[in-house]
């Protein structure tokens, strides 16, 4: 007879993971700030802001953060769904039933915030790859990184060489009515407007072509992460150390091709500075923690954050559309990038607070909490005083 059902106990958890999952919240925060106060979409990124101290800023962002959190995240969630397929497994219980329900909260969650949150939503994104994750669950790691590997470098080196004779010159993203309408509605529109807006900026980041773009954006990292999770790589197990500081060289070679743009003018690499530079550079920050851990050195304030991201992700939007929405303080298109990143500072160290606070008393975030009653069709407790 199996082990009781129930969601992942304390004892359970990956704590290098949790922080792994704060510190991408944190970096994703670093990209979306800018996207929360400006029409980040349709600007062009360095131009478009007048002092040096923005450009500067924007630069930071690009090297550090652009396209280095989005494939973390992702790696982490396929990494989450193989571990918990294992622990579904062992208590003897039906798999796809569970992680069925747990990917359409998750896609109920992602219109719901595309819809009445934030256009930049990344939830409904996720549990479409995740469905089609499902496809793949049954391979083994090694071929699972190997699809990874083909579905990513396609993308990646494929439009690379198509794009290499084009000027970047030529793929301006400037785009002013859309930039002046943008303002005027998240401004200064009315409740239904912003709402028609931030469908129309959802759509036309997610919609056509790109939708099926997202599948070699994003699916190959969770291919990844669900390929590591089969081979243990980060399991804490010291023996795994060389390989892990392979992969620490290999992704700092991702910080290298981030540079490429700014001494070319080819649009081509602009697009691999995204496409493969930023996944490299995540790849970096994986080994980077998983190194720390193995050497005793816990980057708590991460784990709390972490522990909570579903919630912590969610609060991020709701606090910044309040302060930069008509229907809050109505400050969008009124505040630059390097004051977007110290209020960033800010709200991050109120999350850091709130989530050790919360923690004390609870043993998940409150949406994790919800996510689980929906997937196991059970009610657990809350508290950490319960039983």
């Amino acid at each position: 007879m199996g082990k009781e059902l129930a969601p992942v106990s304390g004892s359970e958890r990956i704590h290098s993971i949790d922080a792994m999952r704060g510190f991408a919240l944190l970096g994703i925060f670093l990209v979306n700030m800018i996207d929360f106060h400006s029409p980040y979409i349709y600007i062009d990124n360095l131009n478009y802001w007048g002092n040096q101290l923005n450009q500067w800023s924007m630069i930071f962002v690009d090297f550090f953060a652009q396209a280095s959190f989005y494939p973390l995240f992702s790696f982490l969630f396929g990494y989450g769904f193989i571990l918990f397929r294992s622990r579904v497994l062992e208590r003897g219980a039906a798999f796809y039933p569970l992680m069925l329900r747990r990917l359409l909260f998750l896609m109920l969650l992602g219109v719901i915030h595309f819809t009445l949150i934030w256009h930049g939503d990344i939830l409904f994104t996720y549990s479409l790859c995740g469905l089609v994750l499902l496809l793949f669950i049954r391979l083994r790691g090694t071929r699972l990184l190997q699809i990874g590997v083909v579905l990513w470098l396609i993308y990646a080196i494929f439009l690379f060489l198509l794009m290499l004779p084009l000027s970047a010159v030529e793929f301006s993203s400037h785009q002013p009515i859309a930039i002046q309408q943008s303002i005027e509605v998240y401004g200064s529109g009315s409740l239904v407007e912003i709402m028609q807006q931030r469908i129309e900026d959802w759509a036309y980041v997610n919609g056509g072509w790109n939708a099926l773009f997202l599948l070699f954006v994003i699916l190959p990292f969770f291919l990844f992460g669900a390929g590591f999770a089969k081979k243990g790589w980060l399991n804490g197990d010291v023996a795994n150390s060389p390989l892990i500081k392979k992969l620490l060289m290999v992704g700092s070679v991702g910080f290298v091709i981030k540079f490429l743009p700014y001494v070319t003018s080819s649009y081509a690499f602009l697009h691999l500075q995204d496409s493969l530079g930023g996944p490299l550079v995540s790849l970096f920050y994986v080994a980077l923690f998983v190194l720390l851990y193995q050497r005793g050195k816990k980057m708590i304030v991460f784990e709390w954050v972490g522990k909570l991201a579903l919630s912590n992700y969610l609060f991020q939007s709701i606090v910044c559309t309040l302060i930069f929405y008509n229907y809050g303080l109505g400050l969008y298109g009124e505040v630059g990038v390097s004051t977007g990143i110290l209020l960033l500072v800010v709200i991050y160290i109120v999350q850091i607070v709130l989530s050790k606070i919360w923690l004390n008393s609870f043993k998940y975030g409150p949406l994790e909490w919800v996510w689980r009653l929906v997937t196991y069709q059970k009610r657990f407790s809350i508290k950490r005083n319960e039983g």
